[in-house]
């Protein structure tokens, strides 16, 4: 079985033909679409866990995640429910990173863990976990950078 190519450099994608006569990476199109897609329903399945389990607490009780800040700044009627609220803008970020959109929500999630580990910096203490989501934004951030190459690799093979 012959596999499919595409050349590619920057955001430009060239055909086998075209790319003789410059300098280009080639990346196995099969391959690409694999990565891309277990990316996105990993990073989708998991914004949509996380989300849900804000409601059910069947991971870890969330609420020591929040900030003193919160208690202190925010109204009490939306500080009493800022756990289920956090919940409810995770499903609605891994719906965006299943669906269509999965740049855009790939993005959108990784500044949202950015707002979250700012959130952890209030704490204090919570190294590891700040530490571990830094590498989970920079796994949406990869997502959100392979969307167009992926794309662009597809049309060009059609």
């Amino acid at each position: 079985m012959i596999e499919r190519l595409a050349i590619t450099t920057h955001s430009m994608v060239y055909t086998k033909k075209e790319s003789k006569k410059r300098n280009f990476m080639i990346i196995n199109n099969n391959r690409l679409i694999r990565l891309y897609t277990f990316l996105q329903y990993f990073y989708g399945i998991t914004a949509l866990v996380i989300g849900v389990d804000k409601f059910f607490y069947c991971i870890v009780d969330w609420n020591i995640f929040v900030g003193p800040w919160v208690y202190i700044y925010l109204p009490p009627l939306l500080s009493s429910n800022i756990v289920p609220l956090v919940g409810i803008i995770e499903i609605a970020a891994g719906i965006l990173v299943l669906s269509t959109w999965v740049e855009y929500g790939s993005y959108i999630v990784a500044a949202w863990i950015g707002v979250i580990i700012i959130n952890l910096c209030t704490i204090g203490g919570m190294y590891d976990i700040i530490l571990r989501d830094i590498a989970i934004a920079v796994g949406y951030i990869t997502l959100g950078v392979l969307t167009p190459i992926q794309k662009e690799s597809q049309n060009t093979l059609r």
